[in-house]
Formats: structure tokens, sequence, C-alpha cells
């Protein structure tokens, strides 16, 4: 597939929220979105630099997100992993990790348009920062929080929609993420890992069910969850 324009990513962004139900200005709950689509999502630990798997079986699609990234980064991973399930023209299981060439950057944008719509983005914004094509450290506190996304996220998208310059993205970046978090009252857990060992989706069910029916052995059944908890010495 060709690399998608950030035109092309809002309207594909777009019509994925339509075909959900989901407002085009609404934020994400990303977790709510996952049990909507039927996706099983593990949180586990991961080396540093990787931050999601995502494979499909059939029409079965799996998702593996780092623990150890910030939610607000894991929120952004699962909406990449969206793009690889469902829009990658060959969706073979990756580590998703910093490449940004080819498809990967399309999920990115993607992710970012999903996320963060140009739309709901706009509304929050005052009329006096859209025309000047500068916004405060307030606003962009308050866009971070409402949308769940982590800063560099937030200014990467604010960049390729026309509202702040390179120039102000640096600026901001260099500005502490917790510490402007903490001083203007936010709760801190968007910038904090967690969800380790959460499972969503019915995976365990249904093991559960094969075994309660004799269908596979507790052996086996102990060798799936484990698959999905990690064994007592991990």
């Amino acid at each position: 597939m060709k690399t998608l324009t950030i035109i092309e990513a809002d309207s594909l962004a777009a019509k994925f929220r339509s075909d959900l139900g989901l407002g085009l200005a609404e934020p994400i709950n990303a977790k709510t979105l996952i049990r909507k689509l039927g996706v099983t999502l593990v949180y586990r630990p991961l080396s540093e630099n990787s931050f999601g798997i995502s494979c499909m079986s059939g029409q079965k699609r799996f998702m593996l997100v780092n623990s150890n990234s910030t939610r607000g980064r894991q929120h952004f991973t699962i909406a990449h992993e969206l793009y690889h399930l469902y829009f990658d023209e060959k969706p073979m299981p990756h580590m998703c990790g910093d490449g940004v060439d080819g498809e990967e950057k399309n999920a990115n944008r993607f992710a970012s348009s999903l996320l963060m719509p140009r739309e709901g983005v706009l509304t929050m914004v005052s009329k006096e920062e859209i025309m000047g094509h500068k916004l405060s450290l307030a606003t962009v506190l308050k866009l971070e929080q409402y949308f769940g996304v982590s800063r560099i996220t937030l200014l990467i998208r604010l960049k390729d929609i026309g509202l702040i310059s390179q120039q102000q993205l640096e600026a901001l970046k260099a500005v502490g993420v917790k510490e402007s978090a903490r001083e203007y009252g936010y709760d801190m857990s968007l910038y904090e890992p967690g969800n380790e060992g959460l499972v969503i989706g019915d995976f365990g069910e249904k093991a559960r069910a094969l075994f309660e029916t004799g269908k596979i052995s507790e052996g086996h059944y102990n060798e799936l969850m484990n698959m999905l908890y990690g064994s007592e010495e991990d």
C-alpha cells in the first residue's frame, strides 16, 4: 500500500469510527473498543523498544501490548496495531518498534487520526490559538488528557494538522511531562506504566469451557493460561 497522506489517514480513521458507530470527534476508550471488535488483547512486559505485536489466525485477531510502556503509549500502540489487523495488505505477525517506513508510517498516521480526530482537536482549541498557530501548555495538557495520549504523540499530531510549528513542537517537547501535569493538577496515571497481566477477550473463557467439557486436558488448559498470564516462575 502506498504511504497515506494525513488527509487520507484522517478519512480512513473517520470511516473506521463511523462503521463502529463512534462519533467523529469523541475520544476513544481503547479497551472498550477492543472488546467491541472482539480482539484478544494481552498486556505483558516487553523489551524497552518494543511496543506491541499483532497477528491474525483466520478471522481471529490477537494483540500483545508492552505493559512497561506508559498508558498513553499503550493507547497509541493499540490504535497502531488495529491498522495492521484491519488495513495492512499483508498483516504478518510483527513486532512494533520505532520503525517509520512503509506500513509502519501508515499505522502511525492512522493511529494519530483515530485517537485525535481533527474535528475533536479543533473543538477544544480556542479561535485565537488556531489563528495564531500557537497553543498554550494548558491547552496541550487538556488535549493529551482528554484523548489519552502521550505528549510527543499529541505534539506530532498538532503539527501535522497545522496547529503548531516545528519550533513550538520542540519547545513544548522540552517541557517536563510529569512535572507540568502535576503542576496543573492532572491525574498522573496516563504517564505511568500499567495493566501488566490484564487480558481482554474471551480466550480464557473458551479455554475453560474446553477443559470443563473434557475436550482438552488439565495440562493443556494450564499451558493455554500460561500463554496469557505467564507461569509462576516468570
